[in-house]
């Protein structure tokens, strides 16, 4: 590894590993400073297919990112739970020999997994994937026309009552 401050080759001082991949203090053999280079496992060149046909890098990050937005104000969730579900998924699309995953897999994947660690905060996952008329947007559209139609409001004029 070549120092950031002078580019001649450093020696490792201290190496650590953490959850986040490897973390190596260096010092340089030429100007004597000390720095830290951190390490982790590279994608394996999972692809993900967006909702608009667009093809992009599976990003582990990307996706705990969204799983901490999601469950916020949940205290049964914990940081640790969160990058279990995100390398179970990731080792999931792996393990299907697939190079390419879609959007609508993935989220299944994640709602699976958050419901059993917490049904509120896989509920409001869920609810982020409901088309207008109510059906979720990742079942498939031929098993989804077989559903009954979601129940409405009442829309009319003040002093209607619906039928009932």
């Amino acid at each position: 590894m070549q120092c950031p401050f002078c580019a001649s080759s450093s020696n490792v001082t201290e190496t650590r590993e953490s959850p986040d991949g490897t973390r190596r203090r260096r010092v340089c053999s030429s100007c004597k400073r000390r720095f830290t280079t951190y390490e982790r496992v590279g994608s394996p060149g999972l692809r993900v297919e967006k909702r608009d046909g667009e093809h992009e890098p599976f990003d582990s990050e990307k996706l705990k990112h969204a799983l901490e937005r999601i469950t916020a104000h949940r205290s049964a969730v914990g940081t640790e739970d969160l990058r279990r579900i995100v390398r179970d998924v990731e080792a999931t699309l792996v393990d299907a020999g697939s190079r390419t995953a879609s959007w609508s897999d993935i989220a299944k994947l994640v709602i699976d997994r958050l419901a059993a660690i917490d049904r509120v905060s896989a509920e409001r996952l869920r609810v982020n994937y409901l088309d207008d008329d109510g059906r979720l947007r990742l079942e498939d559209p031929e098993a989804a026309a077989d559903a009954p139609p979601q129940l409405g409001l009442f829309v009319g004029e003040p002093g209607d009552e619906p039928a009932g």
